[in-house]
């Protein structure tokens, strides 16, 4: 990648100084050669070379900032939560794979970040007591979500039917 940024740099070196050559050109053919002689070309050509480089070099961090300014620019701003989603998915997919350890391990890690996060909550009162019966942790977790969410919330309704449900099974 380094390689291509080097060589886009020394072709937009030589593109401004074929552009200087041509200008300085086009003023020496339109003075006749009296005024702008073919020794002035040359000698202007030569020292138009740093002044290419620099131009290149401005060029090319100018258009840096301005694509990354663009490329950042989102009206929204992304929550933890979200962030924290691929990891929320993880843990599902141990789960419903009978992988109960591994997605207890995930979802303790989510809860560290962001230990009132009420999906994450429901999820692991899920595996304790799906993959571990840990009842008493899991009516915890449970009663977490059910006081973060409120009760129009269809995860307040299945908090409460799992509290239940558990409830129910002692």
């Amino acid at each position: 990648m380094n390689e291509f940024k080097g060589f886009t740099f020394i072709l937009n070196v030589i593109r401004f100084f074929l552009c200087i050559v041509g200008a300085l050109f086009v003023i020496t053919m339109s003075t006749g050669g009296k005024l702008f002689t073919f020794k002035h070309l040359w000698l202007y050509s030569l020292s138009s070379i740093p002044f290419c480089f620099l131009l290149a070099y401005c060029l090319e961090r100018f258009g840096s900032v301005l694509g990354n300014l663009f490329s950042g620019w989102s009206s929204r701003r992304v929550s933890p939560r979200e962030t924290l989603s691929a990891d929320l998915e993880k843990a599902k997919s141990s789960k419903r794979n009978s992988r109960f350890e591994e997605a207890k391990h995930i979802i303790d890690q989510v809860l560290e970040k962001d230990p009132d996060f009420p999906d994450a909550l429901y999820l692991k009162a899920q595996i304790l007591w799906e993959g571990f019966q840990k009842r008493q942790e899991a009516s915890a977790c449970l009663q977490n979500v059910m006081r973060l969410v409120p009760r129009e919330n269809t995860l307040h309704r299945w908090a409460s039917n799992l509290l239940k449900e558990i409830i129910d099974h002692e």
